[in-house]
């Protein structure tokens, strides 16, 4: 019994390296789950403080876990397209980073993430756009 004791001890420990775990080098648990992926719809879209959402059928912003991303929309009109990229979430989840090529020219936009929505603005043409992106 004793025997059987100690070499299972002997196996548990060869396990672990020598000095212990390091746990800074593990990963979140919320990098691993990625609880931000999936689809989000636009809830608010303006373009100089002018409200362009009721143009739309849909404008839908896909998180896949791949880091890449979709924003796809449909006009009323029946106009379709979408932009693609990729994307980086930091690690206290409050900010998201999107990254588009422009020709050669990865171009990079940081924006803030709060309670779960998207919220961004960008100067288009001289106006300032803004859209709100949350889960359905």
């Amino acid at each position: 019994m004793r025997k059987a004791l100690f070499c299972a001890a002997i196996c548990l420990f060869a396990l672990f390296p020598l000095g212990g775990c390091d746990v800074s080098a593990m990963t979140a648990l919320a990098e691993i789950s990625r609880p931000y992926t999936g689809e989000y719809e636009c809830r608010s879209l303006t373009v100089g403080g002018e409200d362009r959402l009721d143009d739309y059928d849909y404008v839908r912003l896909t998180l896949s876990r791949d880091d890449t991303f979709e924003i796809a929309y449909r006009e009323k009109k029946g106009k379709e397209g979408a932009y693609k990229g990729t994307y980086e979430m930091d690690a206290s989840g409050e900010n998201i980073t999107f990254t588009v090529r422009v020709g050669f020219i990865p171009v990079h936009r940081t924006f803030p993430v709060e309670n779960g929505s998207i919220f961004m603005d960008i100067r288009l043409r001289g106006k300032l756009l803004h859209a709100e992106f949350s889960f359905p």
